[in-house]
């Protein structure tokens, strides 16, 4: 691709977040109000939603570095590679005409 392709691209990425943002916030209110009604399934005329009750834990790595030697954590580690793209707006300067 052309720095200009790329530049394009990039913009598009960010346009399409901030355009998306405002609906996933709203999507994440009304997601909440269904939750606050509690454990079940819902009906809807298009769609049926279920609201479980899930239990997540979570190791305390802290403490797990804490109480194990670094060589048992090397040991027992597993790296995996992936690729992350974070998208931000600018900040664009405005100059006063002279």
């Amino acid at each position: 691709m052309t720095k200009r392709e790329v530049q394009d691209l990039v913009d598009k990425i960010g346009i399409a977040k901030a355009t998306l943002a405002p609906q996933l916030e709203a999507l994440k209110s009304l997601e909440a109000k269904l939750k606050a009604e509690g454990a079940g399934a819902y009906e809807g005329a298009l769609f049926r939603a279920t609201v479980s009750d899930v239990e997540t834990s979570r190791l305390d790595m802290d403490a797990v570095r804490a109480k194990l030697s670094p060589q048992f954590i090397r040991a027992n580690t597993t790296v995996s590679q992936s690729v992350k793209l974070l998208v931000k707006a600018k900040v664009l300067s405005v100059q006063k005409a002279a």
